[in-house]
């Protein structure tokens, strides 16, 4: 059933369908919600967590899926965490809200989100937690503070960050009117290019070196430099990082690059 309308979803409304309250085994309880809502092929949504993963993938359909599952060694922190999901028009907000006071053991919340293949994935924002994005084709801006990033089978545009964490990202596709951005601090960057794809690839770290399958890389006073043209140019794709070796390389073997200016 597509649900529309404002619902926030604490451990009280444990009778509405979707949601499920469990406790296993040594005691850890934890809070089930799944639901649809309509959105577009081409529809905006917002993701912000604080702590848990998220798994976002695309299918071909114009609604989203959201399954969200609430964690707590103690079930009264499970009301605390407030699962809120905020539809308007051509838009979806997602976002965990905290009310309790224990900030030191609060309950995690994992989301596994199915969205439009096309839909622009907007703010996604995540503090203590991975991100997982696949078969996205529309635009997505997403970053982690203390968390990995694995994003596959991407087509669009791309502004992905992290600071605590790796950052691995694949692409079906490249368009010289989507722009590629990948950055980290703490933590090494691997991205793989579609063979044949274009682009102009800038790439710099302070230590950890660059790896690539393209271009020249140069060592400066302030690390390592990339620079090139692959297949005449096309995409414009920009990786930095400060603490971690950055990795690029093409699908298949034969992608030709040349560095600038050579």
């Amino acid at each position: 059933m597509v649900k529309r309308g404002k619902l926030s979803l604490g451990l009280l409304p444990l009778l509405l369908g979707g949601i499920a309250l469990h406790a296993n085994a040594i005691g850890n309880a934890r809070v089930d919600f799944r639901q649809r809502f309509a959105l577009g092929p081409y529809g905006r949504v917002v993701i912000q967590n604080l702590y848990g993963d998220v798994s976002i993938t695309a299918w071909d359909r114009d609604d989203v899926l959201v399954e969200a599952i609430k964690h707590s060694p103690d079930p009264h922190r499970l009301d605390d965490a407030r699962i809120i999901v905020e539809p308007s028009s051509g838009a979806l907000s997602i976002h965990t809200v905290y009310t309790g006071t224990d900030a030191e053991h609060p309950a995690s919340v994992e989301y596994r989100i199915m969205v439009p293949r096309r839909a622009n994935l907007d703010q996604i924002k995540l503090v203590n937690g991975g991100l997982s994005i696949s078969g996205v084709a529309g635009p997505i801006k997403a970053s982690s503070v203390n968390g990995s990033i694995h994003a596959d089978k991407l087509e669009g545009e791309a502004d992905l960050s992290t600071v605590n964490g790796k950052l691995d990202a694949t692409f079906n596709r490249l368009s010289p009117s989507k722009p590629i951005s990948l950055s980290s601090v703490n933590g090494p960057i691997k991205l793989s290019l579609p063979a044949g794809g274009g682009a102009s690839l800038s790439a710099h770290n302070l230590s950890g070196g660059i790896e690539s399958d393209v271009g020249r890389v140069s060592r400066a006073d302030d690390g390592h430099d990339l620079r090139a043209v692959v297949n005449h140019g096309g995409a414009h794709i920009h990786v930095h990082n400060v603490n971690g070796g950055i990795s690029i390389h093409s699908a298949k073997s034969g992608m030709r690059g040349k560095g600038l200016g050579s």
